[in-house]
């Protein structure tokens, strides 16, 4: 019994071993090609991050001493009220789905938190270059003033809207975003300076 047990198993083995391909092959391999190196593969355009994260910088809010800040802010500041400020821009598709999502947080929120908008679009233009210049008009206007001063590189540094703000109670600002913020990472930031 033990032979013919080990007679199949060798049997098999060996059927493996050829069904496998594992004995010497008769054929010369191919010899490599020497024509032409096949072209390089084109560059690829890297994709445009339409929506790169913020850096987020605990700092206090700025206060322009020249200007100084629209009242609307300014009162809250004083007050020591949280709050979310949302730069937009009407013209904009992506303002009304912005404006959804701050108001169904702030409705759980009612009280806890007090929400500030500027339309950016009435105050300022921006050509292609980026530059932002005050709407012809409204140089007279204090709230248009201290709201372009507020945006500028050397305060706020808003480049895009919508871009929301969330302001502690103490006047710092806690979080910045750009873009279309998400339900619940503005509820988890309301609740972060609510509680």
């Amino acid at each position: 019994m033990r032979r013919t047990v080990a007679v199949l198993i060798v049997a098999l083995l060996a059927l493996t071993l050829v069904a496998c391909g594992g004995g010497a092959s008769d054929e010369p391999e191919p010899a490599p090609d020497t024509g032409a190196a096949a072209p390089p593969p084109p560059p690829v355009d890297e994709a445009v991050d339409l929506s790169p994260l913020e850096e987020q910088v605990y700092e206090p809010f700025p206060v322009d001493s020249e200007l100084g800040v629209p009242d609307a802010i300014l009162s809250r500041l004083e007050a020591g009220q949280p709050m979310i400020i949302v730069f937009y821009d009407d013209s904009q598709k992506t303002t009304d789905d912005q404006e959804d999502i701050i108001r169904s947080v702030t409705e759980t929120y009612r009280g806890l938190i007090d929400v500030v908008s500027f339309n950016l679009g009435a105050y300022v233009t921006q050509d292609a270059r980026g530059t932002i210049t005050v709407q012809p008009g409204l140089s007279d206007d204090e709230t248009a003033k201290q709201v372009t001063r507020m945006i500028d590189a050397d305060h706020l540094d808003i480049r895009f809207t919508p871009f929301v703000l969330i302001v502690d109670d103490q006047g710092y600002v806690t979080w910045r975003h750009r873009g279309i913020s998400d339900d619940k990472t503005l509820e988890r930031e309301v609740l972060r300076v609510t509680e």
